[in-house]
């Protein structure tokens, strides 16, 4: 078919509704009856626009003007009555089209923009058609403002009877109707039975209530089970029924005079389109925001799937899993459902190391935990772990970031142990190899003074002042190997290392101070003892060079299988908006602790200064005999 025929067969189709409608109800009063049903011409003329565009103006203008001629108006009356027609009908589209709107009300917006539109874009057509009336003579008739009014409620509810039929009409609009064959049936003859019931009941009785508590219930459940184009269908077959029992006197409204059975016919036909399309308005919301809500799971899921970061999803109660990621599956070895089937338990290695980090808290930012998991294949992992509370659609849940850092923390070591391998050389190059030579250039020094002293050269003094540099240079080599490997001149004593650093550390009107409580022997290796040492170290500069800390306390405790090490501060505190793990400084210190198996945490005091906590589990007594 050719696209200039097929607007042609529109046309015709457009022409031929337009013209059948008008033609319906204006032929009513030739039979006895009042005009009371809805000009659904004017509906049938804004949806033809709605849905296959504005081009459809010359069949509504052919419609609009044959229909009056062929009721034998005079001809610039129905010229006007055709363009008023046409106006309202494009006014309606234009509208529609410059809003937005969506053919298939599958918006919540789209409801109450339909019923704009048609409100305003139906008032042209009474208004242009009686000025046509005035320019034909007949100025009586065009100035009465009740036909106006008549007219415009008559179009308005022609409009929304037949405009969400025809607007919104599909295949996926009948779908539920279709594919529910039994229950579309019931409905249908509840349809039936509620127009047959309009048009035989008696109205002096409980007739007429039922039939209107039976119709709003039928397009309820028309609208919620089927739809909008359903539920509009059945307001329009139920409404017609009402207009032929007030038009032909009888039936639940047959008693009624003409201006209560026009505002009750209208009030009716106005309640069943308004609730059909209030309930659809309420459904596009709620599918809309259903809809959203499942394109934000996916893409979710996507990321949560596609991630290279190993990630799962667990329930703090239970522990047991409840989303796992492809990078886990392929970090620890079981598959998905093996995961799903178990709990966070099962990654527990041997020697009881906490799997997931302790609670920090309410409101307390998550921290990275270096601990350590099994695999399936029972390798041991070093991993570092974040957790974060979430809402697992409506069901309380923890995201954890698990990374395997086996690999850097190896390096990490390597060099960690690198650097404490040169430190011990070059301390031990400076006690021995320096340290001793300054001894002897001392001693030749001093002897050569006495010598010079006894025999009252004049070199004397300043072969005094060369012993006494030399001696100086001896106390500073000692100190500088002493910061080179801290525990040497300590004879290993983490406690003498500390107390030496808190002595070294005041000066001025700075006031550092080292406490001790050791209840059972610190059994910790060398390495251990002086990552320790280190960690206070860095704790203490960071104190005095950027807290500017007045008073400085390095308190380290130990009892049977834990020693820990904190160090407070009445400095400036945090910035508010910095990490606690922001700085090269802080980094060493949380990977000192990773390394020997502890955990260290950053926390602002209340009553000011910074908080260093180090604790770390320490062998029995009997392990290290």
């Amino acid at each position: 078919m050719s696209p200039h025929r097929f607007p042609i067969l529109k046309w015709l189709a457009t022409f031929a509704a337009v013209f059948t409608a008008a033609a319906v109800g204006f032929m009513l009063p030739s039979i006895g009856a009042h005009p009371t049903l809805p000009l659904l011409a004017g509906g049938i003329a804004a949806a033809v626009c709605i849905r296959w565009g504005r081009r459809m103006w010359p069949a509504v203008l052919a419609g609009g003007v044959s229909i009056d001629l062929w009721l034998r108006q005079p001809l610039i009356a129905s010229l006007g009555v055709g363009i008023g027609a046409t106006a309202a009908a494009l006014f309606t589209a234009w509208f529609l089209e410059w809003r937005g709107f969506d053919p298939g009300f599958g918006r919540a917006r789209d409801v109450p923009l339909f019923i704009l539109a048609a409100v305003i874009g139906t008032m042209i057509l009474p208004t242009v058609g009686l000025f046509g009336f005035y320019l034909s003579g007949e100025h009586v008739r065009a100035a009465d403002p009740l036909r106006w009014l008549r007219w415009w409620s008559n179009t308005t509810a022609g409009v929304l009877l037949v405009g969400p039929i025809l607007v919104a009409s599909s295949r996926q609009s009948l779908a539920q109707f279709s594919e529910h064959w039994a229950e579309a049936g019931l409905w249908l003859l509840g349809v039936a039975i509620c127009a047959a019931g309009t048009l035989s009941l008696d109205a002096a009785g409980v007739g007429r209530p039922l039939i209107v508590m039976f119709a709003l219930v039928l397009v309820v459940v028309g609208a919620i089970r089927f739809g909008l184009v359903v539920a509009a269908f059945g307001s329009l077959l139920i409404s017609a029924a009402a207009g032929l029992s007030f038009t032909f006197g009888r039936g639940v409204f047959g008693q009624l005079d003409e201006s209560a059975g026009l505002a009750t016919i209208w009030t009716f036909s106005a309640a069943l389109t308004g609730v059909g399309l209030i309930i659809t308005s309420l459904l596009a919301e709620r599918d809309h925001a259903g809809l959203e809500r499942l394109r934000a799971e996916r893409r979710y899921a996507q990321i949560f799937d596609g991630s290279p970061q190993p990630l799962w999803v667990h329930d703090p109660e239970t522990l047991e899993f409840l989303l796992v990621n492809e990078a886990a599956v392929r970090q620890y070895g079981w598959s998905a459902q093996e995961f799903l089937s178990r709990r966070v338990s099962m990654l527990a290695p041997p020697g009881g190391a906490r799997v997931l980090p302790p609670s920090a808290g309410p409101g307390a930012a998550p921290e990275p935990f270096e601990t350590r998991h099994r695999t399936r294949d029972g390798r041991t992992l070093a991993v570092e772990v974040w957790t974060r509370a979430i809402d697992l659609g409506g069901r309380q849940a923890e995201l954890v970031f698990a990374s395997d850092v086996t690999e850097r923390r190896a390096r990490g070591s390597a060099l960690i142990d690198a650097i404490a391998n040169e430190q011990r050389r070059i301390g031990q190059e400076l006690h021995d190899g320096l340290g001793q030579e300054l001894t002897g250039l001392a001693l030749s020094a001093r002897a050569l003074a006495t010598r010079a002293e006894r025999e009252r050269q004049p070199i004397a003094a300043s072969l005094d002042q060369l012993a006494t540099l030399a001696a100086s240079c001896i106390q500073a080599a000692r100190r500088i190997a002493q910061g080179v490997s801290p525990l040497s001149d300590a004879d290993g004593s983490l406690q003498g290392a500390l107390e030496a650093l808190a002595g070294r550390s005041s000066f001025g009107n700075t006031v550092v101070r080292f406490r001790s409580r050791v209840d059972t022997p610190i059994t910790l290796d060398l390495e251990a003892r002086n990552h320790l040492f280190r960690i206070a170290q860095e704790a203490v500069q960071n104190a005095l060079k950027h807290a500017r800390a007045r008073v400085v306390e390095i308190d380290l405790r130990a009892h049977e299988g834990a020693v820990s090490l904190t160090v407070n501060d009445d400095g400036v505190g945090l910035p508010r908006l910095a990490s606690p793990n922001a700085g090269l400084g802080m980094r060493t210190m949380h990977f000192r602790a990773s390394s020997i198996g502890g955990r260290l945490v950053i926390t602002s005091r209340s009553e000011g200064g910074v908080s260093i906590a180090c604790e770390l589990a320490q062998p029995p007594l009997a392990e290290t005999a």
